[in-house]
């Protein structure tokens, strides 16, 4: 026989354990919103610290260019600086030559000056004397003695001729290597300065390189934070995917649990509304049993009055045959 009161307190039960798991589910999907938020968050972050990995990796290529573009440039002009240095080497030696020889043919024009008693030599003069005594040897009778002491004198005149000539040429000379020497000179302040543009020019590219040195170390030391922060992101990312899955999971299961609560609410709401209908055939059972009673009383009390003699009325009449004491006919 079912117990009504057992039963609602089943279904009580039931129902209190099923609106508990509801709201534990429904905390749990508030719980997997909010770490979906947070992973999309974490996605967008994730994305926005690729980016500047991949910027700060576009750099440093960038700045590994520049710093091979300097030193390739700083190579060039360091080779340029020692041409330079070696040339000036080479005209130093050339000029040091030049310089023994213009001292070489100093002390040869100062032999000269001394021999002829540094007196000017009229080569001009000279020649036409020489050309005149020629002349009267050729024209005027000598004596063998007069002719040697006349071809000396003319030999002697030769002699200094030939000196003039020679210090015409020293002279020459001397004015060439100091044409040439200055011509090197010249070439060696060039180089000089040359040298100066480029130790510059150099000492630009330095700062330049130390420049990008530290830029490139800056971005390096950047690009290792944010691959700490990507990695970091990374784990964050993972554990809200496995947390969401763990709740998904859980929230499955109190899913699963309700659905067999239900079946066994179901189950239960049945056998109440079965107890409710056999309470109440028992409570009309009843009241036709009670009514059947009353009426039997009432129809034994009417048909006594009856066999006394005693006039009925109609509705004692229509008892009596609704008791089956009397036919209808």
């Amino acid at each position: 026989m079912i117990n009504r009161d057992e039963v609602l307190n089943k279904i009580r039960e039931l129902s209190s354990s099923i609106d508990k798991l509801e709201s534990q589910i429904a905390s749990i999907t508030t719980e997997i919103d909010n770490k979906k938020n947070q992973l999309s968050e974490i996605r967008r972050s994730l994305a926005d610290v690729r980016s500047q990995i991949d910027n700060a990796r576009a750099k440093l290529m960038k700045i590994r260019e520049e710093l091979n573009k300097l030193r390739a440039r700083r190579q060039e002009i360091i080779d340029s600086i020692r041409r330079s240095k070696s040339q000036i080497l080479e005209l130093n030696a050339e000029m040091q030559k030049y310089r023994e020889k213009l001292e070489a043919y100093r002390r040869a024009l100062a032999a000269i000056n001394e021999y002829v008693g540094g007196r000017p030599i009229d080569k001009d003069k000279m020649k036409m004397l020489i050309e005149k005594l020629e002349y009267y040897f050729e024209t005027t009778p000598t004596d063998p003695e007069w002719e040697r002491q006349f071809i000396k004198t003319i030999s002697e005149i030769e002699e200094e001729l030939n000196l003039a000539d020679s210090l015409e040429k020293l002279r020459s000379h001397i004015q060439d290597i100091k044409n040439r020497i200055d011509e090197i000179r010249k070439k060696k302040e060039e180089l000089r300065s040359q040298i100066s543009s480029l130790v510059a020019a150099l000492s630009s590219i330095k700062e330049e390189i130390v420049k990008l040195k530290a830029e490139r170390e800056s971005t390096y030391k950047q690009l290792v934070d944010l691959k700490n922060k990507r990695e970091q992101l990374k784990q964050a990312r993972d554990e809200l995917k496995k947390n969401i899955v763990e709740l998904a999971a859980k929230r499955k299961e109190l899913r699963g649990h309700i659905f067999q609560l239900r079946e066994e609410l179901n189950k239960y709401t049945i056998l109440l509304k079965a107890a409710d209908l056999s309470d109440k055939y028992k409570a009309s059972l009843e009241a036709k049993n009670n009514a059947r009673e009353s009426l039997r009383a009432k129809a034994d009390e009417i048909y006594n009055k009856l066999l006394r003699g005693e006039r009925l009325t109609h509705d004692e009449i229509k008892i009596l045959i609704e008791a089956g004491y009397l036919s209808e006919e």
